[in-house]
């Protein structure tokens, strides 16, 4: 059995099309790392605090399948994490109109024989936005929770002219790379 040490429902649910057995553990986590760094190694050090966090409040677990896992947004080198507020997404969103974003997605999987750290990325090229249905995601708060607001399975998916890469990597977790690790 795995114990996801997430609160995130995406990756629940990844876990659960994917037949993966798993008990979820949610985390408090406590961000304070600087973006002033590279995004993919802001989100690597996002997961090894997150891991950090976890086994400081779980001891007892550290022997367990664990999984850590965090996604980030960016634009070029701009990272974008999930908007404080509604002005947060409306910026965060003006900044994807018409343009491109990359999803970055790093897991750590600590079983008693291994440790595999995975980094995966996918990008989502778009055409503007419908004015009518961004102020609809903003205003009914369906941005919270999302990494630079993007909302693959939601809003978004109307506006992809364009994927490179996998959507699981893009909803949160690069489910095919931990199968084939599990």
């Amino acid at each position: 059995m795995l114990i996801l040490a997430s609160t995130s429902l995406s990756r629940a649910a990844l876990l659960e099309q994917a037949g993966i057995k798993f008990k979820q553990i949610s985390l408090d986590y406590k961000e304070n790392l600087s973006k002033e760094q590279k995004p993919s190694s802001y989100v690597q050090k996002i997961v090894l605090e997150k891991e950090r966090q976890f086994l400081a409040t779980y001891e007892n677990l550290k022997d367990e399948n664990l999984l850590f896992a965090d996604s980030i947004v960016c634009i070029e080198e701009k990272i974008l994490t999930k908007a404080k507020d509604k002005k947060e997404a409306y910026e965060m969103l003006a900044l994807q109109s018409g343009k491109y974003a990359s999803v970055l997605s790093a897991f750590l999987l600590q079983t008693s024989q291994k440790r595999v750290f995975s980094l995966s990325k996918t990008t989502l090229y778009f055409k503007n936005f419908d004015e009518n249905a961004l102020k609809a995601y903003v205003e009914n708060e369906l941005y919270k929770g999302k990494a630079g607001c993007i909302m693959c399975e939601g809003f978004h998916q109307n506006f992809i002219t364009q994927q490179v890469g996998r959507l699981s990597t893009a909803l949160g977790l690069d489910i095919e790379t931990l199968k084939a690790y599990l």
